[in-house]
């Protein structure tokens, strides 16, 4: 058995691996439901300081496994720091808020299911290298809520980020 083409079989490089934006978050998706032919996406992810993720709930789990700096993960029991080397597992349909409130980056590998993946998709923009990421504009925000609103995602009002210690306007 040849291990070396198998390898080379499952490797991805090139435009799967691009960089693109999703509301302030920088992916690259790693492996995707189409190349496995299964449910099952990997992606990587750098949260850049100063970056939340509102809170929110779909229907996919989420595992995220930190690969360098902390990441804050809100769920029902309340904030929790995720730092290098740990994992967090969010399960289907609970209601989550991620941020980065240090001054460096974070960087993460995400494994979901193809709906998370694919409307991961649907928002992402290529990122270009020569412009730092921005914060959402009022027209990538409003497609947030369309594409959320035909995937049946959960988006909590601003009340609800507040009660939690995010602030969003």
């Amino acid at each position: 058995m040849n291990t070396t083409a198998e390898t080379k079989t499952g490797t991805n490089r090139g435009a799967e691996e691009q960089t693109f934006i999703v509301l302030g978050v920088l992916l690259q998706f790693l492996s995707t439901p189409e190349q496995i032919n299964d449910q099952i996406s990997v992606m990587r992810g750098t949260v850049p300081s100063g970056v939340v993720i509102p809170l929110h709930s779909h229907a996919d789990p989420e595992i995220f496994y930190v690969l360098n700096g902390s990441l804050e993960v809100f769920q029902a029991e309340g904030w929790q720091t995720v730092t290098a080397g740990e994992v967090v597992s969010i399960p289907g349909n609970v209601r989550h808020a991620l941020r980065n409130t240090s001054p460096s980056p974070i960087t993460s590998i995400t494994v979901s299911k193809h709906e998370l993946y694919s409307f991961f998709r649907e928002l992402a923009r290529p990122f270009d290298p020569n412009r730092p990421p921005a914060p959402p504009t009022p027209e990538e925000m409003q497609q947030l809520f369309s594409v959320a609103e035909k995937y049946e995602y959960w988006l909590a009002s601003r009340d609800e980020n507040t009660a939690i210690g995010i602030s969003l306007w």
